[in-house]
C-alpha cells in the first residue's frame, strides 16, 4: 500500500462510522442486559464479534499506513501523520472519543453481565440446596429415577 493508496480522511470517517455501529450494539446489548432479554444476547455477541473483526481491520489498515510512514501505530504516530491532513484530524479526535465512550459501555456492560451470573449462581445454590435438604427427601435421584420415600410417618400410622 503507496501512501497514495490510503486516503487518511475517508479511512478514519470509515473507522469513525464502524465505532458508531459499534456503541449501537453495545447500547443494545445493555438494553438486553437490564431487561433479562438473554434471547437477543447470543445475536448480539456474534454482531459485535464481527463490527469488533471490522474495527481490528480498519486499524490495522491504518498502521500499516503509519508504518510506511515511519510512525508507530498509536496516538502519537498518528497525529504525526495527519499533521498535513487538517480534515482528517477532526475525524481522529472524533474516533478517539468514540473509543473512549466503546470502552466505557464495554466496562458497564462486563459489569452487568458479572451481576447476572452472580445472580443465577445464587438461584442455582438456592435451588440445590433446596432440592437437597435432609428435611425433604428428593423425589428423584440422580439417575433421574423415583427414590422411594425414606422418612417420615407412613399413611395409616400413628
Amino acid at each position: 500500500m503507496s501512501n497514495a493508496t490510503f486516503d487518511p480522511v475517508a479511512c478514519v470517517t470509515r473507522e469513525h462510522d464502524a465505532a458508531l455501529e459499534f456503541i449501537d450494539i453495545l447500547r443494545r446489548e445493555q438494553h438486553a442486559l437490564h431487561h433479562a432479554d438473554g434471547s437477543l444476547l447470543v445475536s448480539l455477541a456474534m454482531e459485535k464479534s464481527q463490527q469488533a473483526q471490522q474495527l481490528v481491520q480498519l486499524a490495522d489498515a491504518r498502521n500499516r499506513w503509519l508504518g510506511m510512514l515511519g510512525y508507530p501505530p498509536n496516538r502519537i504516530g498518528m497525529e504525526r501523520g495527519l499533521q498535513d491532513c487538517p480534515d482528517a484530524t477532526d475525524a481522529w479526535q472524533k474516533l478517539l472519543q468514540l473509543a473512549e465512550t466503546a470502552g466505557q459501555l464495554n466496562k458497564i456492560n462486563g459489569i452487568l453481565v458479572a451481576q447476572r451470573l452472580r445472580y443465577n449462581q445464587q438461584k442455582l445454590v438456592a435451588l440445590h440446596a433446596a432440592t437437597h435438604s435432609a428435611r425433604s427427601p428428593g423425589l428423584y435421584g440422580s439417575d433421574g429415577q423415583p427414590e422411594p420415600f425414606s422418612g417420615g410417618r407412613r399413611l395409616g400410622e400413628v
